[in-house]
């Protein structure tokens, strides 16, 4: 039997050595920061702005942060919460990425990258995300505060860090770099955690839980894996398919181009993504989306659908908080439906040695952890048809975890996740302010789109998606068009994500549906065609490497 230096040394020969410091931190391991400000970058339509706009390149190459800076930051940051060291302070971590526009003024290799998404960029993908058609509606392109057409960014600059004031002191930095390059600032917004409820978004749910780990190492020591292993050696195979419990391990490539990617088995590398041009290698795309949330609307709805369900057979005392946790698959704490079916679990929620450890085809086990901690939580049971935790909840159509789907097993999953990197932006809604005030369009028929706006909630609220992925076509829009937004996909019985998928079917008049099943094995249906999430602006971009950013996209 191998020990425990033996067993790492194996897992060891599998991963890859990652270029860390040709890689932007915001690709590896992310930025998982409280604090963000994105500032969007033009370059003017002059003679001679292009050659100036390499030269900003090149030099602010030196202001990113590398892979193995973001990481080193991680690490401190970890060690400091358990106590086991002192905070080092880093500067607020930045990166860069490009949209095709951009990347194009700087080098006709841009046209090479093989990604329709990304030539066409966001705007004009928008209606085949299910964004609305209607010229009038809020969410149509034309009205985006960014990235609508005639709006497109060159760049986004994204700035990250602990603190707020230190935050705006690096992105005063940015700005007057931007200045003395002559280059116009088109956009600039500050992402922060809620003050009141750290770690939710606008609607009052924990975010960010279900993050894939990627597989690979720092450095040479068989032992320096990026994403920390949690779970005790005798646990097999969860100790090499794991980080966190429940936390998929995923081949770099599926984050990162010209990296291995994913393969049937998830423990042998498959054939590395492709990076095409050549200096794509270690590159990564951007999708960004700047979507508003209508809080009143969307607890006024959970609270319309939970009375009506709750005079229903086998939804008996059904209330706003627990329909909303099984849209979502978890309560508001991040305590997952799986492991809580009935009630919230605070404890679990905030315990991330526990809160993503859950399947949904089979029966879960507490695992032996390299801690020690002891997982005393009650253990998801098998629920394949989707009774506990319905198929169309958010968690479970962006993520089918052991379950097959309409593409294939477990390991279609894989290949489909993002890391998200992405922060809320505007002021909490006071509590109690939920009046919402319906309006007409033109035709004097109610678009759900119109109707999304508030008196009470006049002050733009919501979220700064932001997401990395080695194909915008075959992860983020797959997720959006395919799963979220489909209501017989990824499994039946199913129907669309009601937390922020849409439907563009014509006729349908944008509603959305999903089963849901009572104490009994009683089905209903819940049906909206409310609009709480409005899409405002965005834009597709790539992340270029270190080494790209200098000898390719910059210099003179």
């Amino acid at each position: 039997m191998m020990d425990d230096r033996e067993h790492e040394s194996f897992q060891a020969a599998h991963e890859p050595v990652l270029p860390m410091a040709d890689i932007q931190g915001i690709i590896v391991p992310g930025f998982l920061k409280q604090h963000h400000t994105l500032i969007g970058v033009c370059a003017p339509d002059r003679k001679g702005a292009n050659a100036e706009f390499r030269r900003f390149i090149g030099e602010f190459a030196e202001e990113v942060t590398t892979a193995l800076e973001a990481l080193k930051d991680r690490r401190n940051r970890r060690a400091a919460k358990q106590n086991r060291a002192e905070r080092i302070s880093i500067r607020p971590l930045v990166a860069i990425a490009f949209s095709h526009v951009g990347l194009l003024k700087v080098t006709m290799g841009a046209s090479s990258l093989p990604s329709d998404a990304f030539r066409q960029g966001l705007s004009a993908r928008s209606g085949y995300l299910g964004d609305p058609s209607n010229p009038e509606s809020p969410g149509h392109p034309g009205k985006w505060k960014i990235g609508g057409p005639g709006q497109e960014l060159d760049a986004l600059i994204v700035v990250a860090g602990d603190t707020r004031d230190e935050v705006d002191a690096r992105a005063d930095d940015v700005l007057r770099i931007l200045n003395g390059a002559s280059l116009k600032v088109a956009y600039h917004e500050k992402g922060d955690v809620r003050h009141d409820l750290p770690g939710r978004e606008h609607f009052g749910f924990s975010d960010g839980i279900s993050q894939p780990g990627i597989r690979g190492r720092a450095s040479d020591d068989p032992g320096d894996f990026i994403t920390p292993r949690h779970i005790a050696r005798e646990a097999e195979p969860a100790h090499a398919q794991f980080g966190y419990p429940g936390q998929d391990l995923v081949w770099p490539g599926v984050l990162l181009l010209g990296q291995p990617a994913s393969s049937p088995d998830p423990l042998i590398p498959g054939i590395p993504s492709s990076a095409v041009p050549n200096w794509s290698q270690n590159g990564s795309y951007l999708v960004f989306r700047r979507l508003r949330q209508h809080v009143p609307l969307f607890w006024k709805t959970m609270e319309s659908e939970a009375n009506r369900l709750s005079k229903l057979p086998g939804f008996e005392g059904t209330t706003a908080q627990k329909l909303a946790a099984h849209l979502v698959g978890r309560w508001p704490s991040g305590a997952p439906v799986n492991r809580s079916p009935l009630n919230d679990d605070e404890a679990l929620g905030n315990e991330p040695l526990a809160n993503n450890h859950f399947r949904f085809d089979s029966d879960a086990k507490a695992l032996p952890l390299t801690s020690g901690f002891e997982d005393k939580y009650p253990q998801s049971k098998a629920d394949p048809a989707g009774i506990t935790c319905p198929w169309a909840a958010h968690i479970r159509k962006v993520n089918t975890r052991d379950s097959a789907s309409d593409t294939g097993g477990r390991d279609s999953t894989y290949i489909r996740r993002i890391l998200r990197v992405g922060i809320p932006y505007g002021k909490p809604l006071a509590d109690g302010d939920a009046d919402v005030k319906s309006e007409k369009d033109k035709k004097g028929e109610e678009d759900p789109y119109v109707k999304t706006e508030s008196q009470s909630d006049k002050d733009d609220r919501g979220l700064l998606f932001l997401s990395i992925q080695a194909s915008i076509e075959d992860q983020f829009e797959f997720l959006v068009t395919r799963w979220m937004g489909d209501p017989s996909r990824p499994k039946m019985p199913a129907g669309h994500d009601i937390l922020v998928g849409q439907n563009d079917a014509p006729g349908e008049h944008r509603e959305r549906r999903c089963v849901l099943f009572g104490s009994g094995l009683q089905q209903a249906t819940v049906t909206t065609n409310a609009q709480w999430i409005v899409p405002t602006g965005g834009g597709y971009f790539f992340v270029p490497s270190l080494s790209a950013l200098r000898e390719v996209l910059g210099g003179t």
